[in-house]
């Protein structure tokens, strides 16, 4: 076992070993986006208009391919000879606790860098007339020189040259270059498949935290890529979200040829602009504001039920939103997570098509629970309550206005037609053997005319063409069910025709939209393409949907004095029925 010998002499003896503590630093927890974020931060603080990001990808001698170096340059104001060697000072910063700046810690850049890259270089020039100074940390030199008894510290600038390969990309004025090297944590199929993928997802994350500086024009680049913001509440012009939706129905447009007028209208839009359910609304909390904003996302996003999770969906980046809120600190988004217990009836699936912002200035960090590298919000319980109190409201407002948004585009779609067709055709033979109806229809013949044609327009609506066919293809039926659409609390309209039922299902009414929609979803879909988070949450509520209808049902005879009397026949063939029809009928969905 070894020992170690402790000087007990009057000498001080340093607090922190700068190598080894800077080695333990390295697992801060840094997300590749995040850390990259800390160094935008710092050029956006010195006023740069471009900046450029490359992530230099190699492959190690077993043939594994990794990122091997990352640069950052910017054309900001530079940092004279002065300032420059401090910036690789833990906890130094111009800025230093000020709260009028994106930064204040001086930690930020120094532990993002080391989190992912064993060394740092960093030259910079306050003008074009002035040479490019450079100094570095090179955490493996800091830690021999610990070992030798050696004060661990910074050089004085030096004029050592940038690599030639980065001349052609450096600015013609001020600014600073950062690169990172030795970087040991960014190997294939570690933090990513391949360094395209890496890549990908670095682009997606900058896109979107800093999303009003790119809209404000500042330019920002990974590896020749423009980028452009990526706004999760769907308002601000421009955006990539904009540029995909735009291909997209296009696309589909063409692909379609004389296609409906909604896909036509959408093909010749540019931007898709979300509804606004609250606009900036002030959360007063220490003296000071938060704005909360939320949002319900555009038709063209939102579409019909059933497809937020389908390939464009995640083009869109749909399926990461649910239940997330973006915390933007001074304009830049600092997190863009979910928070627990916060929304008042927990995360639902369709909240992946609500955004959520909570804007702030730097003065509430500490109600915010922001830390020194603005990595993780947590909102303090007297500010947790209010934000969660305002959601209560927009949340259900806005799960409201998207129902009414599926339904409306159901009934553009006639997407609902014929989704019984497979189970009430085999019922068809079935019928055979069941006992016959005792049901008398309408005796003039005009009004069972009328009831049938009610039900083509309610499925088909102004097409005459094609509602004689639908009534054509339905006449031998004994039993026709179609989901429509109609108002109040009815769950079933049940009309009797001479030997044959017509059943219309309320899609407006809740058990439809709650558990038939998600169900009849699921069964559209492959079971590659369904989580199991997702059916086991979907089988839940079907239970308690059908638990909750037999209560309702229960109830319902509870209004009759003599349900028994009245209703015993009911339930007896109502049992009997579905008995031999489930015998019957099977797997032909």
């Amino acid at each position: 076992m070894m020992t170690t010998e402790i000087n007990t002499t009057t000498q001080r003896i340093p607090v922190v070993l700068s190598g080894h503590a800077l080695r333990s630093l390295r697992d801060s927890g840094y997300s590749l986006p995040a850390a990259l974020g800390e160094v935008i931060d710092n050029s956006l603080e010195a006023n740069a208009n471009n900046i450029l990001l490359r992530l230099d990808e190699a492959q190690d001698k077993y043939g594994k391919k990794h990122i091997h170096r990352i640069v950052v340059i910017d054309d900001g104001d530079g940092m004279d000879t002065n300032i420059l060697p401090y910036y690789l000072q833990v906890g130094f910063s111009t800025r230093y606790m000020q709260k009028d700046t994106i930064g204040k810690y001086g930690v930020g850049a120094k532990l993002a860098a080391l989190n992912y890259g064993r060394r740092i270089d960093v030259w910079s020039r306050t003008s074009e007339e002035e040479p490019w100074q450079h100094v570095y940390f090179d955490l493996d030199d800091a830690i021999e020189q610990e070992e030798k008894g050696e004060i661990v510290g910074i050089e004085m600038p030096n004029l050592e040259p940038i690599p030639d390969e980065l001349i052609s990309l450096l600015p013609q004025g001020s600014g600073t270059v950062v690169v990172w090297s030795k970087v040991d944590r960014l190997e294939e199929g570690r933090r990513a498949p391949d360094a395209k993928a890496l890549r990908v997802e670095v682009e997606k994350e900058l896109s979107r935290m800093f999303r009003y500086f790119l809209r404000g024009g500042i330019n920002i680049s990974v590896n020749d890529t423009k980028l452009l913001p990526h706004d999760p509440l769907f308002l601000m012009e421009g955006t990539w979200a904009d540029k995909v939706l735009t291909k997209y129905y296009s696309r589909m447009n063409k692909a379609n040829g004389q296609d409906s007028q909604e896909n036509s209208q959408s093909s010749r839009k540019t931007h898709f602009h979300a509804l606004t359910i609250a606009n900036k609304e002030l959360i007063p909390i220490g003296g000071s504001t938060a704005e909360l904003t939320v949002t319900l996302y555009p038709k063209e996003v939102a579409r019909e039920s059933g497809k937020g999770g389908d390939k464009l969906a995640h083009e869109l980046r749909v399926p990461e939103n649910e239940g997330c809120i973006s915390f933007v600190r001074l304009d830049r988004e600092i997190n863009y997570t979910t928070v627990p217990r916060i929304f008042p009836r927990g995360i639902e699936p369709q909240d992946r098509f609500i955004g959520i912002e909570v804007a702030f200035k730097p003065d509430l960090d500490d109600y915010f629970g922001v830390r020194n590298v603005k990595r993780g919000v947590e909102p303090h319980d007297e500010l947790r309550a209010q934000i969660r109190e305002r959601l209560k409201k927009h949340v259900a407002e806005a799960r409201a206005k998207l129902d009414e948004m599926w339904g409306n585009i159901a009934r553009e779609d006639q997407k609902h037609q014929g989704e019984h067709t497979p189970v009430v055709k085999a019922t068809k033979n079935a019928n055979r053997t069941l006992p016959k109806s005792r049901v008398k229809g309408p005796k003039d013949k005009s009004e069972e005319e009328r009831i049938k044609r009610d039900l083509a327009q309610d499925v088909i609506p102004d097409d005459e063409k094609a509602q004689e066919e639908y009534l054509e293809s339905i006449k031998d039926l004994p039993f026709v069910i179609e989901s429509v659409n109609f108002p109040g609390h009815m769950f079933i309209d049940i009309e009797h025709l001479n030997g044959q039922v017509i059943i219309r299902l309320n899609t407006r009414h809740r058990f439809y939209r709650e558990m038939w929609e998600p169900i009849r979803s699921i069964a559209q879909r492959t079971p590659g393409a369904v989580s199991g988070d997702e059916a086991v949450r979907a089988a839940k509520r079907t239970i308690e949907a059908l638990t909750l209808l037999l209560i309702a049902y229960g109830k319902a005879e509870s209004m009759d004095e003599n349900p028994r009397e009245r209703y015993g026949d009911l339930r007896s063939y109502w049992g009997q029925f579905a008995d031999s029809l489930m015998g019957k009928v099977k797997d032909v969905i």
